[in-house]
């Protein structure tokens, strides 16, 4: 089995600016924290990927509720996605929200400016300044990396209406330093307290959260992305991911970025449960031939 790898400008008020280079450790099921072996861009098999632009509008979207209903989206393979709050979530208000990391340039009188400073065409968006991409716009509409974030102990589910093998994105948090973060891959669509996870993993990423410097840098001059922000994601599960819940520990939330999915799917491969019942039946053969050979001596 391969490697198993709003608030925002609101939220920015607690975020420091980091520039220093950001190292990644990684743990999986509760092991030990180790720098080999973690999820970066290129370790990950994609088959296709979500932009949840596309998939759920512009970052001008009012505060979401998924308790009501989750956010729902279908992807080229006909893949159906949701966005839902995890299990045992709690704190502030149940919303989610659409963002985009960005600065903009401003034509005249020519210089950098925020995303949604007035005037702007975009001063209804959510906007964040962190430590995702953020293309500079310069009057062609290229909003940067679109997120969703979720508010102070809201972890973030992520649903999926059949088994995939793997999932990725990238991660962040408002509060500046290091970000440490966890994501759990479950067999069922909608877990529980009691569901178990079937793989866990999680990292600690130095200098990877809280608002870019070179990004926020007073409007003065070109803005520069951080692009740090770290990958996390799990892989390897045959068909066997129903959904994935990504939680932090930082109090005042968390960011993510669009998804990268290997739902390869093989509607002949057999379920785990096929595959135990194959087993057993192979093992009860086995003993039967045993017997068999006993009583002939």
């Amino acid at each position: 089995m391969r490697r198993v790898r709003r608030y925002i400008l609101l939220l920015g008020g607690l975020a420091g600016s980091l520039s220093a280079s950001s190292i990644l450790t990684c743990s999986t099921n509760g092991g030990p924290f180790t720098g080999t072996g973690c999820y970066t861009s290129p370790s990950f098999y994609t088959v296709e990927s979500v932009d949840w632009q596309t998939a759920l509008g512009t970052a001008a979207t009012a505060p979401y509720n998924p308790t009501v209903t989750p956010w729902q989206s279908t992807t080229g393979s006909l893949l159906g996605v949701g966005l839902a709050f995890g299990p045992g979530y709690s704190g502030g208000a149940n919303t989610l929200l659409r963002v985009d990391n960005f600065f903009r340039y401003e034509a005249s009188p020519g210089f950098w400016k925020a995303y949604n400073a007035s005037g702007s065409p975009y001063s209804s968006y959510n906007t964040y300044m962190g430590m995702f991409d953020a293309l500079p716009d310069a009057g062609a509409g290229s909003p940067g990396d679109h997120l969703i974030s979720a508010g102070s102990n809201h972890p973030i589910e992520i649903q999926f209406d059949r088994g995939i093998n793997g999932v990725m994105f990238r991660v962040s948090t408002p509060t500046s330093g290091d970000v440490h973060a966890t994501i759990q891959a479950y067999a069922v669509q909608n877990p529980g307290l009691g569901d178990i996870p079937i793989y866990t993993y999680s990292i600690i990423a130095t200098n990877a959260s809280g608002l870019c410097a070179t990004l926020n840098n007073g409007n003065l001059t070109a803005p520069t992305p951080c692009n740090s922000a770290p990958y996390i994601g799990i892989e390897g599960m045959p068909q066997n991911i129903r959904s994935v819940v990504v939680s932090t520990t930082d109090a005042a939330g968390l960011l993510i970025g669009g998804l990268y999915l290997d739902d390869t799917f093989d509607p002949g491969a057999p379920e785990p449960a096929t595959f135990t019942l194959f087993g057993g039946a192979l093992a009860a053969f086995a003993v039967m031939a045993r017997r068999k050979k006993t009583i002939r001596k």
